[in-house]
């Protein structure tokens, strides 16, 4: 591909567009928000491109969900919760060609708990009330999203979308 960078903001804004829609609108809504699981898109995302362009994605598509859903306090905790839970990911996967691995499959805890302290601190900062209320939500998305990545993450390397997409050898 001639222009490599234009593949990666194309990518990038395709994952970012799904995260939007899979946070946004394939969501549960509780008593304190909404539950989702577009954070299997961001595992997804930071596995397959890393680096910026996952952050970005990750951060952007799911604020923007927050700030649609009325959530708009919520924005600015979620820019910085969801570019934390792609850093693992974005540290340790850029070297292989599967996005399923037993080291990406444990990721999701780390992911996990990033999301659910995150949260709790959001919480403390926009209202002390839910901090803890929140959490039982927060470990229902995190499990969800994790089991949800290894589903998609196999169909993704059964399919060798990883590989087709030449986001690695650019």
């Amino acid at each position: 591909m001639k222009n490599k960078k234009l593949l990666k903001m194309v990518v990038t804004a395709m994952f970012t567009a799904m995260i939007f829609v899979l946070t946004r609108f394939v969501s549960v809504p509780v008593a304190t928000g909404y539950v989702h699981f577009g954070d299997a898109l961001v595992y997804l995302v930071a596995s397959v491109m890393g680096g910026p362009w996952a952050f970005f994605a990750a951060a952007v598509g799911e604020a923007l969900a927050d700030v649609t859903a009325g959530w708009v306090s919520y924005a600015p905790a979620t820019l910085i919760v969801k570019a934390l839970i792609a850093l693992p990911f974005v540290l340790s996967c850029k070297k292989s060609d599967k996005i399923l691995t037993p080291l990406t499959a444990l990721l999701t805890i780390p992911a996990g708990v990033i999301t659910v302290g995150g949260y709790f601190v959001a919480d403390l900062i926009i209202d002390k009330a839910y901090a803890v209320v929140n959490i039982p939500g927060n470990i229902i998305q995190a499990v969800g999203s994790a089991v949800l990545f290894i589903v998609i993450a196999a169909a993704f390397d059964a399919a060798k979308i990883k590989k087709r997409l030449f986001i690695d050898k650019m």
